[in-house]
């Protein structure tokens, strides 16, 4: 049909064209992604979501959005994960749905550029983002899971970050000033007051130990790779950068 539109067709043939001629790529385009959570944390209870990739629209208002400096990674999310609130994510499982939007958007290999942290000589290197482990939170934690603080000898309540959480975690200055903000109780206490009384007195070793809950860094995504740099030939273990370039390629 394409072949025999002229500018005599109407919008309805003109439009029914365009759906014909992206058919397949909408088909082909949509995935599925296991989170690392399994959804046990979310209503739904899916342990999948259906997520798509970035049209050109998309990168229209994603160049606006860098303009106003607003969060373009959560804008993203909103538009092409299908079936869960983003504020409601896990970090965990925000960060693994980023990478699939990126691989099916781009395709697996993130050309970017890296400071080798022994000689700060700058490498331009390629990953694979579909050779990244993914490790899932095992079925024994919960989203609200007790500790024993070392020091203090007590138990206390924590949970994992959420989207929502990041206004609070933008360095470590405020991870440290809202850490009572993700600690549910302390020795059977709810009392928000009471529980930053005690962290603001708390010995290192029970904050650390709460913060290592907290994070999880060993669960989800594991961003980690071997650079080894052709100015100084040292091997690095390095971290894939995850910013708003991410989502480009040039």
């Amino acid at each position: 049909m394409v072949n025999k539109l002229t500018k005599n067709n109407s919008d309805f043939e003109r439009d029914q064209a365009v759906d014909d001629l992206f058919k397949n790529i909408q088909m082909e385009g949509a995935s599925e992604v296991e989170l690392p959570s399994e959804g046990r944390f979310y209503s739904n209870s899916s342990p999948t979501v259906t997520v798509r990739p970035l049209t050109f629209s998309d990168e229209k208002d994603l160049a606006v959005s860098l303009q106003q400096k607003t969060n373009i990674v959560n804008i993203i999310l909103s538009k092409c994960v299908d079936g869960i609130k983003v504020n409601d994510l896990l970090l965990i499982d925000k960060i693994v749905l980023l990478l699939k939007i990126r691989e099916i958007s781009y395709g697996s290999n993130y050309d970017v550029r890296v400071t080798c942290p022994k000689c700060a000589a700058e490498s331009e290197i390629s990953i694979d983002l579909s050779k990244l482990l993914i490790s899932k939170i095992p079925q024994d934690i919960n989203y609200e899971r007790e500790i024993m603080l070392p020091k203090l000898k007590v138990p206390a309540v924590v949970r994992f970050l959420k989207v929502s959480d990041e206004p609070f975690i933008k360095n470590i200055s405020d991870i440290y000033k809202n850490l009572w903000r993700f600690v549910i109780s302390i020795n059977g206490v709810k009392d928000p007051v009471y529980i930053n009384k005690v962290i603001e007195r708390m010995i290192s070793m029970d904050s650390q130990t709460m913060l290592k809950e907290i994070n999880r860094d060993d669960l989800g995504l594991d961003p980690r790779f071997i650079l080894q740099c052709a100015d100084c030939g040292k091997e690095s273990e390095m971290g894939v950068p995850i910013n708003d370039n991410f989502f480009s390629v040039t």
